[in-house]
């Protein structure tokens, strides 16, 4: 699987040494981690992503309303001086 990059090095050299102390009794088994594996790092990724999503949400939100107010302050301030 490591050959065929399917598994990233972390992962082959955690499932390796994990195979190495007998945490596996059979092959099903080491393929079942490897699915759960493959699935956290799925899950991570796809987690990360929509936190910058919100993250550039909030930002281009927070320059729309600085924006917004600088704008109004220099209204009020044209109208105090007529």
């Amino acid at each position: 699987m490591r050959d065929a990059k399917k598994i990233d090095k972390h992962i082959y050299h955690s499932l390796y040494m994990l195979s190495k102390g007998n945490q596996f009794k059979n092959k099903t088994v080491l393929l079942e981690k490897i699915h759960e594996l493959k699935g956290l790092a799925v899950k991570e990724k796809a987690l990360g992503e929509q936190a910058d999503a919100r993250k550039g949400r909030a930002k281009s939100r927070l320059e729309r309303r600085a924006a917004r107010e600088a704008k109004k302050a220099a209204d009020a301030e044209a109208a105090a001086s007529s």
